[in-house]
């Protein structure tokens, strides 16, 4: 992780404001997205919070943070963060963060993301948090990364991910287009599951950590 990427100030579901950097000596699983994605981002949340549910049940809540964050700083504020988190279903190990406008950019540059402002579909989709029509998109890189309590990106992956079948919220599912609901029963060859996470966790932390623990 460069210097930067370290020191960026972060802003959780909560309101509190935190750095990688203050992560010192804890191991880190990191990807990107956005609460108002229909394709993929579902299902990255999906299998982000069964390994953060992972890590509570083999106690290591104090030693790895499972973090997501928005590459959509516009409309992703820390309270739409929380109503997200809170469809998913709360786990202590689990953050959802913005960077912050000025920052998003430049934090998710340093690991390989890269993502665009796009007009949004017509008829555009609805909001599913405020029933309003969405009025832009943004079409990003997918990337998960397991990064070790030295800084040192022990695994990453730029898939999709699987999550075997389990199925977003309810609310999050209706939300869903057409291509995301493809996504979901048939994920691509290359994408990235549970398993895979904690299989990484385990080597990391020295710790057994399991899928579906």
């Amino acid at each position: 992780m460069t210097p930067a990427a370290l020191a960026t100030v972060l802003t959780d579901q909560n309101g509190r404001t935190f750095t990688l950097g203050s992560l010192k000596g804890k191991t880190i699983v990191l990807t990107d997205f956005l609460t108002t994605c229909q394709e993929v981002c579902p299902m990255t949340s999906v299998n982000i919070h069964d390994v953060a549910a992972a890590v509570h049940a083999a106690g290591l809540d104090d030693e790895v943070a499972v973090l997501e964050g928005t590459v959509d700083a516009e409309r992703d504020t820390p309270a739409r963060l929380l109503a997200y988190q809170k469809l998913y279903g709360v786990e202590p190990a689990w953050s959802l963060f913005t960077a912050g406008s000025a920052n998003t950019e430049s934090f998710w540059k340093d690991f390989g993301v890269k993502f665009d402002r796009t007009k949004e579909d017509d008829p555009a989709p609805t909001d599913w948090l405020t029933g309003r029509p969405l009025t832009f998109d943004i079409d990003h890189d997918d990337a998960i990364l397991v990064i070790d309590p030295t800084g040192h990106i022990r695994w990453e992956s730029n898939g999709m991910a699987d999550t075997m079948g389990h199925r977003p919220p309810q609310k999050i599912y209706d939300f869903l287009s057409d291509e995301g609901r493809g996504n979901l029963a048939h994920p691509p060859a290359q994408s990235w599951t549970v398993a895979d996470v904690t299989s990484v966790l385990t080597t990391v932390t020295g710790h057994t950590v399991t899928a579906g623990s």
